[in-house]
């Protein structure tokens, strides 16, 4: 793999700023709603000590004619789940950022891939999983899919983030899930369900 110039030297920056949203109402659809501010910006490590509500942006890069989707080994470094197989790319929206800006820039940084743009990510779904408690953190989950051709697509991998990449059956990462693999980072029941619905209705 080539160098990345985009990587950054740090697994995680703890005074990022972080835009602290209200806790998800009942009711919450998935599809339309959307996380509601605070108004309040704090740094990242605050809210993760305090498990304040927040949000973040997931990058699934799919290949969908060979049913194969890319993960990632998150570094040891990362303060929630380090050491874990996860999404191909993603990171937390920053304080007066924007889902798809957050998605270009993470995927740029963690895996040294461009887009031409921002359009080519196909939102999903926002999911408020509370995860704090399992070594994560309290976060609406914008998820994105990018349509790419595993045999072909190159990586530049950013290695304080990312340890290595792989390219998996979705039926695999299914039963990881199913299965509880510790090997991979959990996600909650509404987002598996969503995700994998999402990823059967999706064209080539």
């Amino acid at each position: 793999m080539t160098s990345n110039p985009k990587a950054l030297e740090h697994a995680q920056d703890d005074s990022e700023p972080f835009e602290v949203m209200e806790s998800p109402p009942v009711g919450f659809d998935m599809f339309s709603s959307k996380p509601i501010s605070t108004g309040v910006v704090k740094g990242r490590k605050e809210v993760h000590q305090e498990k304040y509500w927040h949000s973040s942006v997931h990058i699934w890069v799919v290949d969908v004619k060979r049913r194969m989707i890319m993960l990632q080994l998150r570094s040891k470094q990362k303060d929630t789940f380090p050491g874990r197989w996860d999404i191909s790319s993603a990171g937390h929206i920053p304080a007066k950022g924007n889902a798809r800006t957050t998605a270009c820039t993470e995927l740029e940084e963690e895996l040294g891939i461009a887009t031409s743009s921002a359009d080519e990510f196909e939102f999903q779904f926002i999911c408020p999983a509370e995860q704090a408690d399992l070594g994560g953190c309290n976060c609406y989950e914008h998820v994105f899919f990018l349509k790419r051709d595993s045999s072909s697509l190159k990586c530049a991998l950013g290695t304080a983030e990312v340890t290595d990449v792989k390219w998996v059956p979705i039926s695999d990462l299914k039963a990881a899930w199913e299965c509880q693999n510790e090997s991979y980072v959990p996600r909650v029941e509404k987002y598996r369900e969503r995700f994998f619905q999402c990823l059967d209705g999706l064209g080539t």
